[in-house]
């Protein structure tokens, strides 16, 4: 299966300048699944766009969650320390770790989840792409 996007669009046309080009593909592929799975991999020529846009969308949640997904393993391996406050007359500064229990609810599954509907219904809902009922028949 293609992918709805490339990094053209996603750069020149969404505006996106969330997603680096060298890890761009991956997230591609993973938003382009989501959509179509969610779409039902229903025609998308008269939505293209609309299409596209969602997908530029979910890659930036993928990426963003893979972006704190690591934060959380380099703060639980001691790596990183996160400044909570800083003087800089007569120096001061405080370090402290964040909440770990924060940062694993937004990168859990149920939120981005969330996150991702949230997109296909702002981009999608008004396409009739994303119904998956049964037309009423008399």
């Amino acid at each position: 299966m293609n992918n709805y996007i490339d990094y053209d669009y996603y750069s020149n046309t969404f505006h996106g300048n969330v997603i680096p080009q060298e890890k761009f593909e991956n997230f591609a592929i993973r938003a382009s699944g989501r959509v179509r799975n969610r779409i039902f991999n229903r025609d998308i020529s008269l939505f293209e766009k609309d299409v596209k846009n969602a997908t530029c969308s979910v890659a930036e949640i993928l990426y963003n969650q893979s972006l704190n997904k690591e934060k959380i393993v380099n703060i639980t391996n001691g790596t990183v320390k996160v400044i909570t406050s800083e003087k800089v007359g007569d120096y001061s500064r405080n370090i402290s770790n964040p909440n770990i229990s924060d940062l694993l609810q937004i990168t859990s599954e149920e939120y981005i989840n969330n996150l991702i509907e949230k997109e296909f219904e702002n981009y999608l809902f008004y396409t009739g792409l994303l119904y998956s009922g049964v037309p009423y028949v008399e």
